[in-house]
């Protein structure tokens, strides 16, 4: 459950305000190690064309299939991971992590993410008639909506779902979305999932390579932002799923400096594995004084946190989203308090 190639970035403030990533340091590592990380790129990107054209042969009813069956797996044998992932989920569902249908979520969790990726490797053979029936869009007028003014969109969701999949459906009627993704390893892989999202209208963008966002939504450019990262020190307090914790700035900030409205959506598997995609009501900032920040970010995690309830084991998160210690906890909760007040939560003591 590690980063892979990609993978799509929570949008955390520093990814929205660094325009550039830390300097490479191969060199410093010498040429040994240098060898070794070349070699290990090119075998998992073999690996990964291998696996990808074993699962497009396959009928997709097949290897979902097996999918599920190693997403049991692992749920069995990821004792940390299961026990995040339960904690997550018990948020969600009001209940203590060990109840059972906590832990039933939780392995839907696991098998619904294990299918995710099955889906986007499938990508690769996706063709335009197949999207019809793999991905049914409820409310495409609200995107039209909000881009009524020629502004982008941010699109922000959490991990429900199959939010990738959304692309190849919004090209079908003539829109486009760029993503920030994990450029920093396997480089030939990654350029590899460029070429093949590119193909369906889903642009990925290096973290290293964000100078442009503002300007590509002034553009007109719709923009998809992850809002699920966890808890940290220094971002958004919110309340999230009846719990202090924070949501990263980048949304409500980029939505602030651009004029980008914000647009919830949710992208949520059906019991026969299509996908069904709903936004939700529009949320736009005013300015990025610290009191509006909080209260659109705050709309953003009440929106989000509704889909998330509605059905917790669709939600793979692998990360703790919530604070992990007392003090933490005792430090979320007061910058919330702040926010509330109308006092600027940026300046709470560290």
């Amino acid at each position: 459950m590690n980063t892979v190639p990609g993978e799509t970035v929570t949008a955390s403030s520093p990814a929205v305000d660094q325009p550039t990533g830390s300097p490479p340091q191969t060199a410093a590592r010498g040429s040994s190690a240098s060898t070794s990380e070349r070699r290990r790129e090119l075998l998992t990107y073999a690996a990964y064309r291998v696996a990808e054209r074993i699962i497009n042969l396959l009928p997709r009813t097949v290897v979902l299939r097996i999918a599920a069956a190693a997403g049991n797996a692992a749920y069995d044998m990821s004792a940390g991971k299961r026990a995040v992932v339960g904690e997550n989920l018990a948020r969600a569902a009001g209940l203590p992590p060990d109840h059972r249908r906590v832990r039933r979520a939780a392995r839907r969790a696991f098998r619904n993410y294990a299918k995710y990726l099955v889906d986007m490797m499938r990508l690769a053979d996706l063709q335009e008639e197949d999207v019809e029936q793999l991905v049914q869009i409820d409310n495409l007028e609200l995107l039209r909506e909000a881009r009524a003014d020629d502004r982008g969109v941010l699109l922000c969701t959490v991990h429900v779902g199959g939010m990738d999949l959304i692309a190849p459906a919004l090209h079908r009627h003539g829109y486009g979305l760029h993503v920030v993704a994990d450029d920093t390893t396997y480089g030939r892989l990654y350029d590899h999932l460029v070429k093949i999202r590119a193909r369906h209208g889903l642009t990925l963008i290096g973290w290293r390579k964000l100078r442009g966002l503002i300007r590509a939504l002034r553009n007109g450019e719709n923009l998809v932002l992850f809002c699920d990262g966890g808890y940290r020190a220094g971002d958004v307090p919110v309340e999230f799923l009846g719990e202090a914790t924070t949501f990263p700035s980048g949304p409500a900030a980029l939505s602030a400096r651009s004029g980008a409205p914000m647009l919830p959506v949710a992208c949520s598997r059906q019991a026969d594995d299509s996908f069904r995609t709903r936004g939700l009501p529009l949320i736009r900032a005013a300015s990025d004084e610290p009191a509006e920040i909080y209260r659109a970010t705050q709309a953003l995690a009440d929106a989000l946190g509704g889909v998330i309830a509605a059905d917790p084991g669709q939600w793979y998160m692998f990360r703790p989203i919530w604070p992990g210690t007392d003090a933490d906890r005792a430090a979320a909760r007061a910058a919330l308090e702040m926010a509330r007040r109308g006092e600027d939560w940026t300046k709470r003591p560290s």
